[in-house]
C-alpha cells in the first residue's frame, strides 16, 4: 500500500513540475525612459511607483492602442517606442529574473508628465566605505 502510495506521490509530482516552473504571463505600464544601459533589443519602463524593469523587445508584437489618435501613429509602431511613451507591455520573466515582451501596447507617444531619467552620474571619484 506504502508503494502505490508512493508511485502516485511520484507521478504527481512529475506531472506538476513543468508547470511550476514555467514562469507566469505578467502585464505592467509605464513610460519608457533612457536606462542605465542602452542595448539594442531592450528597453526600460519605469512604473507609476518608481520601479524600473528591464524590457526585451525583440520578437514582441507592437501595436497601438485604439485611444492614439492617428495623426500621432507611425507607420510601423515600433518607431514610436521612444522616451516618454507610455506603454502596457505583456511579458514573462526569463530565469535570469529579466522580462521579455510577448505584446506592447502604445497608450500615449508623450507622457503628460516630465519624464526624469535616471542619473548618468560617474563613479570613477565616488568613494564608498565597508
Amino acid at each position: 500500500m506504502l508503494r502505490v502510495r508512493l508511485a502516485i506521490a511520484t507521478c504527481l509530482v512529475f506531472a506538476l513540475l513543468p508547470a511550476l516552473l514555467t514562469a507566469a504571463t505578467g502585464s505592467f505600464r509605464g513610460v519608457i525612459v533612457r536606462g542605465p544601459d542602452e542595448n539594442p533589443g531592450w528597453i526600460w519602463v519605469k512604473g507609476a511607483n518608481g520601479m524600473l524593469r528591464k524590457v526585451g523587445v525583440s520578437g514582441a508584437r507592437v501595436m497601438y492602442d485604439n485611444t492614439v489618435p492617428n495623426i500621432d501613429r507611425e507607420r510601423q509602431p515600433e518607431l514610436s517606442m521612444k522616451s516618454g511613451a507610455e506603454v502596457r507591455v505583456t511579458a514573462n520573466q526569463d530565469s535570469d529574473g529579466e522580462w521579455r515582451a510577448s505584446k506592447i501596447e502604445i497608450l500615449k507617444t508623450k507622457s503628460a508628465e516630465p519624464v526624469i531619467e535616471p542619473s548618468r552620474r560617474n563613479t570613477e571619484n565616488v568613494r564608498t566605505t565597508i
